[in-house]
């Protein structure tokens, strides 16, 4: 499930994930969230994933493909804030492929983050 964050300055979208990922997290809470943000300009996202994740359903892998697609250019920074050392391994492994600047912090550097973010 997404939760949108609503604590975070204004230049900063902001999302939690626990347990599995669904189509409907996609296009309920992420889709119309980052289709808002776009629209004043690039986008500075924090993802933040505490300890419960369960992984994707197939449609919410779908979603992410498509939606990783259509917004591919859209994004200024990317901050990912996990414990997960596996899922924080593969997104620096993989950060080349994302056109932005990417970084990845510990759940107790989230406010590090955010001031990263706003930079």
């Amino acid at each position: 499930m997404f939760t949108q964050l609503t604590d975070l300055p204004g230049c900063i979208l902001g999302f939690e994930a626990r347990g599995k990922f669904t189509a409907a997290d996609y296009e309920a809470v992420l889709m119309p969230a980052m289709e808002a943000a776009v629209k004043m300009g690039p986008v500075r996202l924090l993802f933040v994933m505490p300890d419960g994740f369960h992984g994707m359903e197939m449609g919410a892998l779908h979603d992410d493909l498509l939606f990783g697609l259509k917004h591919f250019r859209d994004f200024k920074k990317f901050a990912f804030v996990t414990d997960d050392e596996t899922l924080a391994a593969l997104t620096r492994n993989f950060a080349f492929m994302i056109p932005a600047e990417t970084q990845v912090f510990a759940l107790t550097e989230r406010d590090r983050a955010v001031s990263w973010l706003e930079a």
